[in-house]
């Protein structure tokens, strides 16, 4: 592989349905006056990061969709819900807002773990840190504001559905959406 050849940033996650979305978008859309986040992600961007991948060559694409296929092999659809509200980092001062994930949460730690295992094998190293499914909404609060804790003391539904693929998604900095869908494998 040369130096110069293109890369791709890219992760595996379990998409979401548009119901679902546009319920979050709702929300997100209520509480920008509220919650003084910089950036607020897209609505066609929600997803549920299952591993992160980071920059990959396009040629070991098809490699990964094998994989994904062998780790999602067994596994069935999952029953997931997107439902609370929480943040990631200082109270006071957040870097992440994020939709939790209820559901056959067990089965998704499960798949995790198959999908890092298996993607292991091809020399993608897993994150050190435990996995915490969830759903970004927003990312760093406003320097010098502070986040009221009773703005987050609501924890609303968003729905739930059946979730039956994994899929990577190639991200493309700066643009809105960024995240594009470039493999995807069922869950069977």
């Amino acid at each position: 592989m040369s130096v110069n050849e293109e890369k791709w940033r890219l992760f595996i996650a379990i998409p979401l349905p548009q119901e679902v979305k546009y319920k979050l978008e709702e929300w997100c859309s209520e509480q920008k006056t509220r919650l003084d986040f910089k950036k607020w992600v897209h609505a066609e961007d929600y997803h549920i990061t299952v591993q992160f991948l980071g920059d990959t060559a396009p040629g070991r694409l098809d490699e990964l969709l094998a994989s994904l296929s062998r780790a999602a092999t067994g596994m069935g659809p999952l029953e997931l819900e997107a439902a609370g509200i929480g943040t990631f980092g200082r109270p006071a001062s957040p870097s992440v807002l994020w939709a939790g994930v209820r559901g056959e949460v067990a089965g998704l730690e499960s798949l995790h773990s198959r999908v890092t295992s298996e993607n292991r094998a091809l020399g993608f190293v897993p994150e050190e840190r435990r996995f915490s499914p969830h759903i970004t909404l927003a990312r760093k609060y406003r320097e010098g504001a502070r986040l009221d804790p009773a703005a987050l003391q609501t924890q609303p539904e968003f729905g739930s559905w059946r979730a039956d693929r994994l899929v990577i998604y190639r991200t493309h900095m700066h643009k809105r959406p960024m995240y594009e869908v470039v493999g995807s494998a069922l869950l069977t």
